[in-house]
């Protein structure tokens, strides 16, 4: 028969062979990452990954599968900020913008969370903007539409609040546009801006291309104030 001692000593094995396996999946990753910036796509191997995270190869090769895997998950961690979190979506900063009770605070709580993300994302798109190959036209077509998705519902949380300048389609093309990973990079790194500085410039355009003038003095009331 067994104790109550024997269950605690496996379940304490099951739980440090899970945490080991979480903490060796986010080393391969971070390596994934850092070679990326540093070598770009082609220059990123699941070889080079392995020894950056000091992993076999075959334990790389066991987690993604392939390097497009291995580099599909490294986008969706960094847009998540972890890989056991939420969708964007459904996380604090996304909830806050919604409930944001006028446009002007929409936008500046907008501004500061896409901006978080890009700093995360940002170094890993651009590597992969950068790269020929055609095994990464589909992962960048669905970064493309799910940015665009997640455009759509910031706008539709913004007309909850008061009419824009221009129609829903319209104002998210243009969000997808002016927040977009190539723009980012443009100011943060070639031109040096603060963190900062790009989330607040991010938040004052948008702002000022979508929103009417007094924009919060005529918003309406969202559910919750019903």
């Amino acid at each position: 028969m067994k104790s109550d001692d024997d269950t605690r000593r496996r379940a304490y094995r099951s739980d440090r062979r899970r945490e080991q396996a979480q903490e060796t999946r986010r080393r391969m990753l971070e390596a994934a990452g850092k070679l990326l910036a540093e070598r770009g796509y082609a220059g990123t191997t699941i070889a080079a990954v392995a020894a950056e995270a000091g992993v076999a190869g075959e334990t790389v090769y066991a987690a993604f599968r392939n390097k497009r895997t291995l580099v599909g998950e490294l986008v969706r961690t960094s847009v998540r900020g972890d890989g056991s979190a939420p969708p964007a979506a459904a996380q604090a900063g996304a909830r806050a913008v919604a409930a944001a009770p006028g446009q002007v605070d929409q936008m500046r709580l907008f501004a500061a969370d896409v901006s978080a993300r890009l700093e995360r994302v940002g170094p890993v798109l651009e590597a992969l903007a950068a790269a020929p190959d055609p095994e990464l036209a589909e992962l960048r077509a669905n970064v493309d539409r799910d940015r665009l998705a997640g455009m759509r519902r910031f706008v539709a949380a913004l007309e909850r609040r008061g009419p824009l300048r221009v129609d829903a389609d319209a104002a998210a093309e243009t969000v997808w546009a002016l927040a977009s990973p190539e723009l980012h990079s443009l100011l943060r790194g070639r031109r040096g801006w603060p963190p900062e500085h790009y989330s607040a410039w991010l938040g004052e355009t948008l702002a000022a291309v979508l929103l009417r003038p007094g924009a919060d003095e005529v918003s309406r009331p969202g559910p919750s104030e019903h």
